[in-house]
């Protein structure tokens, strides 16, 4: 074997190296990150604060909007422990806003998987304003809801139906399989 031959080899081999190194980079990258919240415009990413679904409602996620006239719009996912069927839950819940006194502005169901509920009322003294969406699954109810002041509202909506409306469920260690098609609902 010549001296070309071996320069050859030799870099083909370091070549080789190379590329495996990247594909082990990428792979660990990769998996570290698909459990991690990633916000890309605060600049940072977290991994997930979870524990296993029980028999009580789980809050699951909180996320804010700088604080406005002492209140700070927010999204918040609940997990809520639940056996009957969408239609049942959608009854359940009016019950609800009636005994507490707030008035439904919108109510869309998507198919048999999921709900919208877009309602105002006081709470506290403080006028307020909720849009909410739930997704029935087995056993349980995922339960999305934006909360603002009718003030807030006018400026925040967008952004908060946006954080609502991008909510999916994903298969995950103890929960059923998650649907493949969310149907869509009208603008």
């Amino acid at each position: 074997m010549g001296i070309r031959d071996r320069e050859k080899h030799s870099m083909f081999r370091t070549f080789l190296f190379l590329l495996t190194l990247a594909a082990f980079i990428m792979r660990t990258n990769a998996a570290e990150s698909t459990n991690r919240l990633l916000f890309p415009v605060a600049g940072f990413s977290i991994k997930p604060l979870e524990t296993p679904f029980g028999k009580a409602p789980q809050q699951a996620l909180l996320m804010a909007l700088p604080a406005s006239d002492g209140f700070a719009a927010n999204v918040n996912v609940q997990i809520q422990p639940y056996s009957g069927t969408l239609d049942e839950y959608i009854a359940l819940s009016e019950e609800q806003f009636k005994a507490a006194g707030v008035k439904v502005v919108q109510r869309s169901k998507e198919g048999q998987s999921a709900v919208i509920f877009e309602y105002t009322g006081e709470m506290q003294g403080r006028a307020l304003h909720w849009y909410a969406r739930a997704v029935h699954a087995t056993a349980r109810v995922y339960l999305v809801t934006a909360t603002a002041t009718e003030t807030q509202w006018q400026r925040e909506a967008v952004p908060l139906k946006a954080c609502v409306d991008s909510f999916r469920r994903e298969e995950g260690e103890q929960g059923a399989p998650a649907n493949e098609s969310r149907p869509t609902r009208a603008k």
